[in-house]
């Protein structure tokens, strides 16, 4: 006997199979949670500016102080437990390891 696609049991075969189908594409195009968020820039970091040739440290979300090529500038106060020692330029630059021709910038 020949099945009529005016039957039950076709019309609702072919419904659970076009509902697990349209299932099936909405989850796998239907979803934007499942796409990857832009990276959000965290509120503790360390900015490097190539062109100023500076490190800008940032504590929630604000400029707290700078290195450069002239030393540390801080906006805030400096703790220490120990005691300062001025031994100049040259003793400090002779503790840096030195830099490679090739890594240095300039």
């Amino acid at each position: 006997m020949a099945v009529s696609i005016l039957t039950n049991d076709f019309s609702g075969e072919f419904m659970r199979t076009f509902i697990a189908i349209a299932a099936v594409i909405a989850a796998l195009t239907g979803y934007p949670a499942l796409a990857e968020e832009p990276a959000s820039q965290q509120s503790t970091r360390i900015d490097i500016d190539q062109a100023a040739k500076t490190f800008v440290f940032i504590i929630d979300d604000e400029p707290v102080a700078m290195l450069d090529k002239e030393g540390l500038h801080v906006v805030g106060g400096i703790d220490y437990g120990r005691s300062l020692t001025d031994t100049g330029p040259d003793a400090i630059k002779s503790m840096i390891p030195s830099v490679p021709k090739e890594a240095a910038d300039e």
